[in-house]
């Protein structure tokens, strides 16, 4: 919208407050909304992608904000725990005077990059606040958030019988994932327990996953995956489950046995206790070629508490 300045003086008072909401309304649009296409990524190393470029700082300490700010997204970090996070619980007395410089550059980094106004992004993206920081980010562009989505969704969908739907669900979670975050950086303790628990999350959505895939039958192609998991876990009691009730659906009981057997020298050895008493009932279910092992309705839990009960009772 375009009004020379000698065309002022024929607006009246009320034309001139439109002219005003107009104005106000268009730099609003321009310059206080971020452009869908930033997205933040942290499953596997740090990528922040804008306009197919990745944007993301390249310094280490830098990074290390950025991860910290984004597994707390939406959410207060005070100074003093990035202080702790960036440097290992002992930082140097200049340290909190370089947190600053190092807030001040990713603002700078945001403006430059995004083409937002330094007060947009001082007040509506890395917020200055009680003490602290918070960096401010919509649900669809933290891959994190997609990702517990996804596993939320294909839980759901497991739990009720409904196994194409959690299988499509639960691949998408997984191939939002690029590698492992905990080998990207020297980490924060705080930091560094997050990403354990994605990483277990992980794990537990990889298990989900291969559940739904041998619920549509796909027992035979899961076997190779599961065994590398087994080795990969090898006191991890719900992959050798996995494992044996696999095996035994492709035809190979005498291997699902061998699984259980080894599987238990590992414990006895190890911790010096007998595997619990769900895997053991499986093992029995085994031997005895219960009709119910060939259900692939049935996820593992749903077999297992079945196949337990009855030692239960007893």
């Amino acid at each position: 919208m375009s009004v020379h300045l000698s065309e002022l003086e024929s607006l009246s008072a009320a034309e001139k407050n439109d002219l005003i909401a107009l104005l106000l309304e268009s730099n609003e649009r321009t310059d206080n909304r971020i452009s869908p296409d930033l997205r933040f990524e942290l499953l596997g190393p740090l990528v922040i992608r804008y306009g197919g470029i990745d944007i993301a700082p390249s310094a280490p300490k830098l990074r290390a904000i950025l991860v910290t700010l984004l597994l707390n997204a939406n959410r207060a970090v005070g100074a003093n725990e990035l202080l702790r996070e960036v440097w290992d619980d002992a930082p140097p007395r200049s340290a909190p005077a370089t947190l600053q410089t190092y807030v001040f550059k990713l603002r700078g980094l945001f403006r430059t990059s995004l083409g937002l106004s330094a007060e947009y992004v001082n007040n509506k993206l890395l917020l200055t606040y009680s003490g602290g920081y918070i960096l401010r980010v919509e649900p669809e562009q933290l891959d994190i958030t997609e990702f517990e989505r996804l596993v939320d969704e294909g839980t759901a969908a497991l739990r009720d019988g409904r196994h194409e739907l959690a299988a499509e669900c639960l691949h998408r979670a997984l191939r939002r994932w690029r590698g492992s975050i905990i080998h990207c950086g020297h980490w924060g303790t705080r930091t560094r327990a997050q990403i354990v628990r994605l990483e277990e999350r992980r794990f537990y959505a990889q298990m989900l996953r291969i559940e739904a895939d041998m619920c549509l039958g796909g027992h035979q192609e899961m076997v190779s995956e599961l065994a590398s998991m087994a080795v990969e876990n090898p006191l991890h009691e719900s992959a050798h489950a996995l494992l044996m009730i696999a095996l035994h659906r492709s035809g190979r009981t005498s291997a699902a046995l061998d699984v259980f057997r080894d599987f238990r020298r590992r414990m006895m050895h190890e911790l010096g206790i007998e595997p619990s008493v769900r895997l053991q009932s499986l093992h029995m279910a085994l031997l005895s070629a219960a009709p119910v092992l060939g259900d692939r309705r049935l996820t593992s839990e749903m077999l297992l508490d079945l196949i337990t009960a009855p030692s239960k009772a007893a």
